[in-house]
């Protein structure tokens, strides 16, 4: 008899975040593609579906395939055929949970599978894995996880400059190409391979000697 893992922790997965973890052209493909694969390779999540996200999964790998390979198929084979996918069913007690907890109501502006994901993951407890920005009016009620917001740090650097201490916020993004590094002010380079912090303090230094950082008003006065 198999016994189930306990240690695996549930999430719902959004039928968008599947596309992105296996097309390789997508703009979120690296951060939906290593956070799955993270989970899967340390056995450390059971992805909770209802079987509609396979049809949902395959009608949006149509859209992107239709103009770019005519008259061929686009079929895909998707990770939601591993053993770790609980796939959901739509019972009457969920249906009852579902009315019991208002959620239609609570839920008002989502529609179709949208209302559905957000259904199972309050009913179920469980974390839902989105890159869909319809869901952020339900922070509240719901456990929300953007892959790409996983591959964000934020911090800050300051340097001392000619009786100044100038001081801004960074962002990094990691992505395929290594990472990028991004001031609260617009400035923007990749990483290479240097640390986010030096690369940070690197266009610091750059827009302090350009004068736009007195400009914007990152600098202030050493106190005596």
């Amino acid at each position: 008899m198999e016994v189930e893992d306990t240690m695996q922790q549930r999430y719902a997965l959004d039928a968008s975040v599947l596309a992105s973890i296996v097309n390789s052209d997508d703009v979120d493909h690296f951060s939906c593609y290593t956070l799955f694969r993270n989970l899967a390779d340390d056995d450390k999540a059971r992805w909770v579906v209802p079987g509609l996200i396979v049809f949902e999964f395959q009608a949006t790998q149509s859209r992107r395939y239709r103009k770019l390979r005519p008259g061929q198929p686009v079929f895909r084979h998707s990770p939601l055929y591993y053993e770790n996918t609980e796939l959901y069913h739509v019972t009457k007690k969920f249906l009852a949970k579902v009315y019991n907890l208002g959620l239609y109501d609570k839920f008002s502006t989502l529609r179709g599978a949208d209302l559905l994901y957000a259904c199972i993951a309050r009913v179920e407890n469980i974390p839902l894995v989105t890159h869909d920005s319809d869901f952020d009016p339900y922070r509240k009620e719901l456990t929300l996880i953007k892959p790409r917001d996983l591959m964000r740090r934020t911090s800050s650097v300051t340097i001392q400059n000619s009786g100044k201490l100038y001081t801004v916020g960074y962002e990094e993004v990691r992505d395929s190409s290594g990472g990028t590094v991004r001031l609260d002010t617009g400035q923007a380079t990749h990483v290479g391979g240097l640390t986010a912090e030096l690369v940070a303090q690197h266009l610091l230094e750059e827009i302090i000697s350009s004068g736009l950082a007195d400009k914007l008003g990152l600098g202030r006065p050493l106190q005596k």
